[in-house]
């Protein structure tokens, strides 16, 4: 656990005293393995619809140690890739209902951090969603026409003149705003949920790492190094760290995303770039760049590059600076005015996702343990309604957003290797070199992958 503070800004930015260890073995009705948004929110709802609910979280370093520290603090309503694509995808009436499920997520993630008294800088201010280009600029007009056609009235179109207005760049063409988008710092909600889970007597081990889980005998059993928890029911909240799950790995891959974090910015520098807003920013592009404000007046950019690690969660793949040169390379690309501010932070963390780009709850083959990952690196807005789809299927209950995709969407299974490995560094290759050319002549599989897409 000595290196959790580094492993992003937001992990190392403020004091923090990691929870006990478990000591011994101990039972409950219900084990979450996974100390991020998708664990805490599930044991929260889980506790809060039956308060007499024992149940035990076991997070392996710190909360929030994987994705749900390292992000770049977006709570949104996508789900998928975008509503263009999620209505593809499902139909427009199930799209247009778990867009609403997300809507009151985002509401209620601000509602219960005020009641709660979390302090995680948080903002309601909406996110901006921007082309650079021709094949963008398609994908921009598919969100609103979806929108429009679905009746949701949180979308609205921002032409050029406005962007350039909104944000003083003369890169971006045109693009739209959603009002439902909190910016928050992750790590300091991830640890508020830990809080507030241990408020209603959910018991959250950290420095606990779950070595095995088994199923057998209608009990579920998690061994870790310092005892076995033993319970009726289990949840695996890791995200990319379920790879090790031969039986879940087959539907997952992962990939690495980068941010850089600007020093503090004086009065004078924002006033070159305006952002008066304190939006949330994120294009086109398939594999995006994300940029936003911080509490403390600087500028997060993230995204680009997104390697493909075939092992899984791999600290290797944190510190590349190739990656982080090109990622600071389309900041001063966006923002020349900006010569003479530094990045000061740099990290990386992994993503988990599936084929067709959306999150999954599931059983592990036809026992007593639920699964419940693949974000795609926008997972902490989902992961509040993914707990509540999580609740309702451990205690049998009647969904309270009934037909989403969650649980009535298959997962798309990947190949086993070598091809696995050779299809997802192709499709990565072919999709990055189709957005370094965006609105340049491509080749027939860029033209293939790109129309698949849209």
């Amino acid at each position: 656990m000595s290196t959790w503070r580094s492993r992003s800004f937001w992990l190392g930015d403020h004091p923090y005293s990691p929870g006990e260890r478990l000591v011994g073995d101990t039972t409950a009705d219900v084990v979450v393995v996974g100390g991020g948004f998708t664990g805490l929110w599930s044991a929260i709802h889980a506790k809060d619809a039956e308060p007499a609910l024992d149940v035990v979280v076991t997070e392996a370093e710190v909360v929030g140690f994987g994705a749900s520290g390292r992000n770049g603090g977006f709570a949104m309503t996508m789900v998928g890739r975008n509503i263009h694509d999620l209505a593809r995808k499902i139909g427009d009436e199930r799209a247009r209902a778990t867009h609403l499920g997300m809507v009151d997520s985002i509401n209620e993630i601000e509602r219960f951090a005020a009641d709660e008294g979390i302090d995680a800088d948080i903002t309601h201010p909406g996110n901006l969603t921007v082309s650079n280009g021709p094949d963008q600029d398609v994908r921009i007009h598919q969100d609103l026409d979806a929108a429009a056609r679905l009746g949701l009235d949180d979308f609205r179109l921002v032409e050029r003149n406005e962007l350039r207005e909104l944000v003083h760049t003369d890169r971006l063409r045109v693009g739209h705003l959603e009002e439902h988008c909190l910016l928050v710092d992750p790590a300091a909600l991830a640890r508020g949920l830990r809080d507030a889970a241990r408020k209603r007597g959910v018991r959250v081990y950290e420095g606990t790492p779950a070595d095995a889980i088994h199923d057998v005998d209608g009990r579920v059993e998690v061994r870790t190094p310092s005892g076995t928890i033993t319970a009726e029911r289990g949840v695996i909240a890791t995200n990319a760290y379920a790879h090790a799950i031969p039986e879940i790995r087959r539907y997952i891959f992962t990939i690495y995303a980068y941010i850089t974090l600007t020093e503090p910015l004086r009065d004078d520098q924002w006033s070159r770039i305006g952002w008066e807003g304190g939006f949330g920013i994120e294009d086109k592009r398939v594999f995006v760049h994300f940029h936003r404000p911080t509490a403390d007046g600087r500028i997060l950019w993230g995204g680009r590059d997104a390697p493909f690690v075939s092992s899984g969660p791999d600290p290797r793949f944190e510190r590349d600076p190739r990656i982080f040169g090109r990622l600071e390379e389309t900041f001063r690309w966006n923002f020349p005015q900006l010569e003479d501010v530094r990045i000061e932070h740099r990290w990386a963390g992994p993503v988990c996702g599936t084929v067709n780009v959306m999150p999954v709850v599931r059983l592990l083959g036809r026992g007593r343990v639920l699964y419940a990952l693949g974000y795609a690196g926008h997972g902490v807005g989902p992961a509040h309604l993914i707990g509540k789809v999580v609740r309702d299927e451990l205690l049998a209950r009647a969904p309270a957003y009934g037909g989403l995709p969650f649980t009535t969407k298959r997962p798309v299974p990947l190949p086993p290797e070598p091809l696995r490995r050779l299809f997802l560094e192709g499709s990565q290759r072919i999709l990055l070199r189709g957005d370094n050319r965006d609105g340049a002549p491509k080749g027939p599989l860029e033209r293939l992958a790109l129309k698949v897409l849209q």
